[in-house]
């Protein structure tokens, strides 16, 4: 059995720092999408609900746009929350 040398073990630490680092980028971009996803979804069933009872297409855009904000937001805070935990 060999024993790593310091110079290996350095090697190998960079590496695998490098690769957590790609790894938690590709994470920052996963919370994003999901958030304006989550963000999309939620506007689009507000408009067919606010439509549905008879707003008018200016009342609707704002409900909607207004509702996009706030669940983005709040995905976010959660996702904030949960990470400090």
């Amino acid at each position: 059995m060999t024993v790593p040398s310091a110079t290996q073990l350095r090697t190998e630490n960079q590496a695998l720092t490098q690769a957590l680092e790609k790894a938690n980028s590709a994470i920052r971009y996963m919370k994003v999408a999901l958030a304006v996803m989550t963000g999309i979804i939620a506007s689009l069933v507000t408009d067919l609900v606010v439509d549905h009872l008879g707003a008018s297409p200016l009342a609707t855009i704002g409900y909607s746009g207004s509702t996009f904000i706030v669940v983005t937001g709040f995905v976010f805070t959660i996702q904030e929350k949960i990470r400090r935990s």
